[in-house]
């Protein structure tokens, strides 16, 4: 009967361990100075199954976010989906990333 419940445990804590979100967040640039960061925050939406990409600059100086917050998201049909939704946003920010002088 442990065994059992054991067992049931385990497989009910890795199925929440699945279908948990994944994501990743990534620096992108900066300014010159160092006052402003580009993060890139993207990842797998379980319960949509979509790909999702958000870039967001944050001023470093006073700890806060500043500026339009670029989102895309894509069905998560193929993995190239997420690479598609990666550049598309990037492509999308450029405007963003010129006005607050932020290179690679």
């Amino acid at each position: 009967m442990n065994k059992i419940f054991l067992v049931l445990t385990i497989l009910a804590f890795s199925a929440v361990a699945w279908s948990a979100p994944k994501q990743v967040i990534d620096t992108l640039g900066s300014s010159p100075k160092g006052q402003f960061v580009a993060l890139e925050e993207y990842g797998y939406q379980s319960h949509k199954h979509t790909y999702y990409v958000r870039i967001k600059v944050m001023n470093v100086w006073k700890k806060e976010f500043v500026g339009n917050f670029i989102e895309v998201e894509m069905p998560a049909h193929q993995p190239r989906f997420l690479q598609e939704a990666r550049m598309k946003a990037k492509v999308l920010a450029q405007e963003e990333l010129k006005r607050f002088k932020i290179r690679s």
